[in-house]
């Protein structure tokens, strides 16, 4: 049963990843984008045909820390395959908002998100999350009585994904009109942050090397 709440909510697993397996992440990475030689298409775009090594590696961790994740978040049973986004010096991910899914009423429903670092950057790259009550954050066309899979007084939220906002899709405009309270979060490499898929949330510019982050979706069971 999904609630309200946790879908806002925001916590962190400490050693998400041993820094033998963030060296390790690290390595398979950097030898797999010099085999493939991928360069995101625009600022932010992940890469999501990740090596079976790193995936087995991420999932495995995703199971290990499931019972801390729950206790925030209780209606998670698993998650999406893993994506991997880089910043390099000026980059930075933009305010968005994922959503539990484009049709929150279908499966997979996304009550969060995890995010964990493998390279950090010297300067800037840090994860953010807004806080808000503004009335343009909530979609209008879901009712806000419970729907099946959802607890009492369930709402939500619009979706403005980031690669949309970046091409300036119209869709995403209401965004801009969401002024919200930011929130950084500057967790090490190898600590996970979960946060709720309703939250806006972004990375600050990187000013200094580089930021590479591993991420998923937080999938929750009827």
């Amino acid at each position: 049963m999904i609630t309200l709440t946790e879908t806002l909510a925001v916590d962190t697993v400490d050693d998400f990843l041993t820094g033998e397996e963030v060296a390790r992440l690290a390595r398979a990475i950097d030898d797999f984008i010099q085999q493939t030689g991928w360069k995101p298409a625009y600022v932010g775009e992940e890469l999501s045909d990740l090596p079976e090594e790193v995936q087995g590696a991420l999932r495995a961790a995703a199971l290990r820390h499931l019972p801390e994740i729950r206790r925030t978040f209780p209606s998670a049973t698993g998650c999406s395959p893993w994506q991997l986004i880089q910043f390099d010096a000026a980059e930075g991910a933009v305010r968005h908002l994922d959503g539990i899914g484009p049709d929150p009423l279908a499966a997979p429903r996304h009550v969060a998100r995890i995010g964990v670092t493998v390279q950090d950057a010297q300067a800037g790259g840090q994860f953010f999350f807004e806080t808000t009550s503004s009335p343009h954050l909530w979609d209008p066309r879901f009712s806000t009585e419970a729907a099946p899979g959802y607890a009492d007084g369930m709402r939500f939220t619009r979706i403005a994904p980031h690669d949309k906002i970046s091409r300036q899709d119209p869709e995403t405009d209401w965004i801009h009109e969401v002024r919200g309270t930011p929130w950084t979060t500057p967790a090490g490499t190898g600590t996970a942050i979960v946060y709720g898929a309703q939250l806006i949330h972004g990375i600050t510019p990187v000013t200094e090397g580089r930021c590479r982050k591993f991420i998923t979706g937080l999938i929750a069971g009827d």
